[in-house]
């Protein structure tokens, strides 16, 4: 019988049963839930980085990969991927391997920490002694909030390996409030069908911008920054607390915009090498943050503000801020589309290390929804009272 495995890493706890064969673990942990219907008790939850670990002296050929969660040890919901799911997966995390992906994108993997001396990843769903399967997402739903979150490897066998997660409903010691004036749309949000949800760094982040009376984000034909209505807007801060990092130096990139006469293919297509040249300049997450101003709170909480028109900062590193002061200007630098407020909450104040946590703002003003004690979700219109 294998002893207890337990560790602990930046992004938090990991923890794991008795494994009967493999090892398993889960990064980042513990796991916290994300709103889907707030007046029926639905949410969500990703698990972002799942490695199974042959730690034994024998070939180990996995048929499956399961979630179960669970509320005072019942089963309220299950998933399972297969073994061709796995086997894709595999084969994909190879590609960005090879692509020098997973060492520029360690911000995600976390791969320098987890993955440990002698270990190698593996390219399909047969490990042998030493290998590694990543998972990088494993989405799961249930109708209840869970308290844990079981992760079983399958054999053809049986069960070869458990891992328990602690599940919740993230409690924050900090009071946020909208940073910004006026009516903004949430473009992006934690919704699981959104780029934020499935990235280690931004899982919970927003992505605000105001629009005009014929809902466009811009005027004219929108190549241009000056012709969008979000752009040069003042950010508040969210929350009292004191300045910790602030870049002002990046240029506001008009050349990500999308042009009149482009397809939605080619644009998407030119954005992802954009994107990608962020990525690997060798900073990371922070590259793609642009300019920004990143603010300590209680309990080691840090907010963000990103993508910052360039020189617009008005905060210094080591100044004290209150909720409501303003920080800098929206724009859009670093890795951006358009002019936009990146916000999130991270947990501590290396964007390259830290993990996203989910927010509440207090203070919303009630729309044709209750604002109040949810996590926002994308097509929401918020606006403080």
């Amino acid at each position: 019988m294998k002893k207890f495995w337990l560790a602990a890493c930046a992004a938090g706890a990991l923890t794991a049963a008795p494994a009967q064969a493999l090892e398993i673990r889960v990064d980042p942990a513990p796991l916290y839930v994300f709103d889907l219907a707030p007046d029926r008790g639905g949410v969500d939850l990703v698990l972002h980085n799942i490695l199974v670990v042959n730690d034994e002296a024998r070939t180990q050929e996995l048929t499956g990969l399961r979630v179960d969660l669970l509320k005072e040890g019942e089963i309220v919901a299950t998933a399972r991927v297969g073994a061709a799911a796995l086997l894709r997966r595999a084969q994909r995390v190879t590609t960005y391997e090879q692509a020098g992906l997973l060492r520029a994108m360690d911000f995600q993997f976390h791969l320098s920490r987890n993955l440990h001396e002698g270990e190698k990843l593996s390219s399909d769903a047969t490990l042998e002694p030493g290998e590694v399967l990543l998972n990088t997402g494993f989405y799961i739903s249930a109708s209840i909030l869970p308290d844990t979150a079981r992760v079983v490897a399958e054999s053809a066998g049986g069960d070869i390996g458990v891992a328990s997660i602690p599940v919740s409903r993230y409690q924050s010691p900090n009071h946020y409030r909208a940073p910004v004036d006026g009516r903004w749309l949430v473009f992006a949000s934690g919704d699981a069908e959104h780029h934020h949800r499935w990235v280690v760094s931004s899982e919970y982040a927003l992505d605000l911008a105001t629009l005009g009376p014929e809902l466009r984000s811009h005027t004219g034909d929108g190549t241009r920054l000056a012709q969008y209505r979000t752009f040069g807007l003042p950010i508040r801060a969210a929350a009292d607390g004191v300045v910790v990092a602030v870049r002002n130096d990046v240029i506001d990139n008009e050349g990500m915009l999308r042009r009149p006469d482009e397809s939605y293919e080619s644009y998407e297509e030119r954005v992802a090498e954009g994107q990608q040249a962020i990525l690997l300049s060798g900073s990371g997450f922070e590259a793609a943050a642009g300019n920004y101003v990143l603010i300590e709170h209680a309990g080691g909480e840090h907010s963000l503000y990103a993508h910052m028109r360039r020189g617009s900062a008005r905060v210094r590193v080591g100044q004290r801020v209150s909720t409501g002061d303003q920080v800098g200007e929206a724009g859009s630098s670093g890795n951006s589309t358009e002019p936009h407020l990146h916000f999130q909450v991270i947990d501590g104040p290396d964007l390259n290390r830290a993990r996203g946590l989910p927010v509440v703002f207090e203070g919303l003003r009630d729309d044709w929804i209750a604002m109040g004690g949810r996590h926002l979700r994308a097509g929401d219109v918020m606006e403080r009272e």
